[in-house]
C-alpha cells in the first residue's frame, strides 16, 4: 500500500494525529483531540515498542538453527539484526545492520526533537505520529506554529513543521527537517524532506550524541528562517500583476519559451497550458484570495506543476518531491523571473 503504514492483524493502524489539523488523506489511524505530548502520541500511534541488537544465526528451509558439530549455531559474522520486543512477549525481526549500527528509540527520538525546537518533554507539541514498513521505521511531526503572511492585508497562513524520522534499517538515519508538509504517510514524510528548508541528518553509529548536539544550530529554529521566508514572500507580494498583463506573460513566457522551432502540436500544447495557468491565477487560492501580485502567481505556477499539468498522479508527486528534478528548476525559473520585475 502506498501509505506503508503498519497495520496491526485487528486491522488497526499503528498512526496517530491531531484531529484538528485534518483527517489523513488515507484516513487511517487514532484521531487525538488537539496537539498531544511525545508520551500520549507514542503510545496512540503504537510506536512506543522497545527494539534490540541481536546477532544473527543461518536457519535452515524449515527455521531449524544449523549447528556445528560441537553444538554451538553458526553465526553469520559482521552483522547484526534489529528486533522489534512486542507488548505480547514476540518479537518481530525488522532488518539486517552493520555491526557498528546503534539503535535510537523511537520515543529517544522524538524527546530529541523537542529538545531541538525548545519544547518542554510534556509540551503538547505533536501532530503526527506514525510506524511505517512494519516497524522499520518511524515518523511524527511537531507544529511548530503558522508563519502569517502580510498579516495586515492578504493574511495568507502557511503551517511549519519539524518532521521527525528515525529507521532500524541500517539505511534510514535520524532526520530532523524544517518543512510546511504535514507528514501523514510515507509518500509525505518524503515530500516534507524534499520540500525542507533546512535538513539534519545522524547516522546510528556511537557518534550520534555528538552530531545531535549541533541539530539546533544547524535547523537554525531561533526563527531566522521563518522571518527571511516571510521577508521573501512580502517582497512578491508587493509587485502587482495584472491578470493577462504584459508582466504576467513575461513571467509565463519565460518559464514556457515560444520557440520559433516548435511543431504546431507544441505550440498548441503551450496555448493550453496558458489557457490553464490564466484560470488557475483567478481563483480563491491564488489572486481570488490574495489578490493580483508576484505571490499569487508564484502559487499559481506551482500549482499547476504539481496538481494540473499533463502528467500521472505518481509522476507529478515524484517530480515535486525531487529537488533536482525539471519542475522544481521550473520553480526557481518563476520565482527569478517575478523577481526581476520588482
Amino acid at each position: 500500500m502506498s501509505h506503508e503504514i503498519e497495520i496491526n492483524t485487528d486491522g488497526s493502524a499503528r498512526m496517530a494525529y491531531n484531529a484538528e489539523g485534518g483527517i489523513p488523506w488515507h484516513r487511517l489511524g487514532t484521531p487525538m483531540k488537539g496537539l498531544q505530548t511525545a508520551e500520549a502520541m507514542l503510545s496512540a500511534a503504537g510506536a512506543d515498542y522497545d527494539v534490540v541488537l541481536t546477532r544473527v544465526c543461518a536457519v535452515d528451509d524449515e527455521g531449524q538453527v544449523l549447528l556445528n558439530p560441537d553444538g554451538s549455531p553458526v553465526f553469520i559474522n559482521n552483522t547484526h539484526g534489529t528486533i522489534r520486543v512486542n507488548d505480547d512477549g514476540t518479537f518481530s525481526g525488522l532488518a539486517s545492520v552493520g555491526t557498528r549500527f546503534v539503535v535510537e528509540q523511537n520515543k529517544d527520538c522524538l524527546l530529541r526533537a523537542l529538545d531541538v525546537v525548545g519544547a518542554s518533554k510534556g509540551e503538547a507539541v505533536v501532530d503526527t505520529c506514525g510506524v511505517l514498513r512494519d516497524g522499520a521505521e518511524f515518523f511524527a511531526t511537531l507544529d511548530l506554529g503558522a508563519i502569517i503572511i502580510d498579516p495586515a492585508g492578504v493574511n495568507d497562513k502557511i503551517q511549519r513543521y519539524l518532521l521527525v524520522r528515525n529507521g532500524h534499517d541500517g539505511r534510514t538515519p535520524i532526520t530532523f527537517a524544517n518543512t510546511p508538509i504535514r507528514a501523514v504517510c510515507r509518500n509525505t514524510v518524503i515530500m516534507g524532506m524534499a520540500s525542507a528548508k533546512t535538513v539534519f541528518k545522524a547516522k546510528h553509529t556511537r557518534n550520534a550524541d555528538q552530531a545531535m548536539e549541533q541539530a539546533q544550530e544547524i535547523l537554525a529554529f531561533s526563527t531566522k528562517w521563518a522571518k527571511a521566508f516571510s521577508a521573501e514572500a512580502e517582497q512578491l507580494l508587493r509587485i502587482p500583476m495584472i491578470a493577462g498583463s504584459r508582466q504576467f506573460d513575461m513571467v509565463f513566457n519565460t518559464v514556457f519559451p515560444n520557440d520559433k522551432g516548435m511543431s504546431e502540436r507544441q505550440r498548441k500544447n503551450r496555448d493550453e497550458i496558458q489557457m490553464t495557468i490564466r484560470s488557475l491565477y483567478s481563483n480563491a487560492k491564488n489572486a481570488g484570495g490574495f489578490g493580483y501580485n508576484g505571490w499569487s502567481t508564484y502559487n499559481t505556477f506551482v500549482e499547476y506543476f504539481d496538481h494540473h499539468r499533463d502528467a500521472g498522479a505518481d509522476e507529478r508527486a515524484g517530480a515535486s518531491m525531487d529537488l533536482t528534478s525539471w519542475v522544481s528548476k521550473k520553480k526557481q525559473v518563476v520565482h527569478s523571473a517575478i523577481l526581476s520585475l520588482a
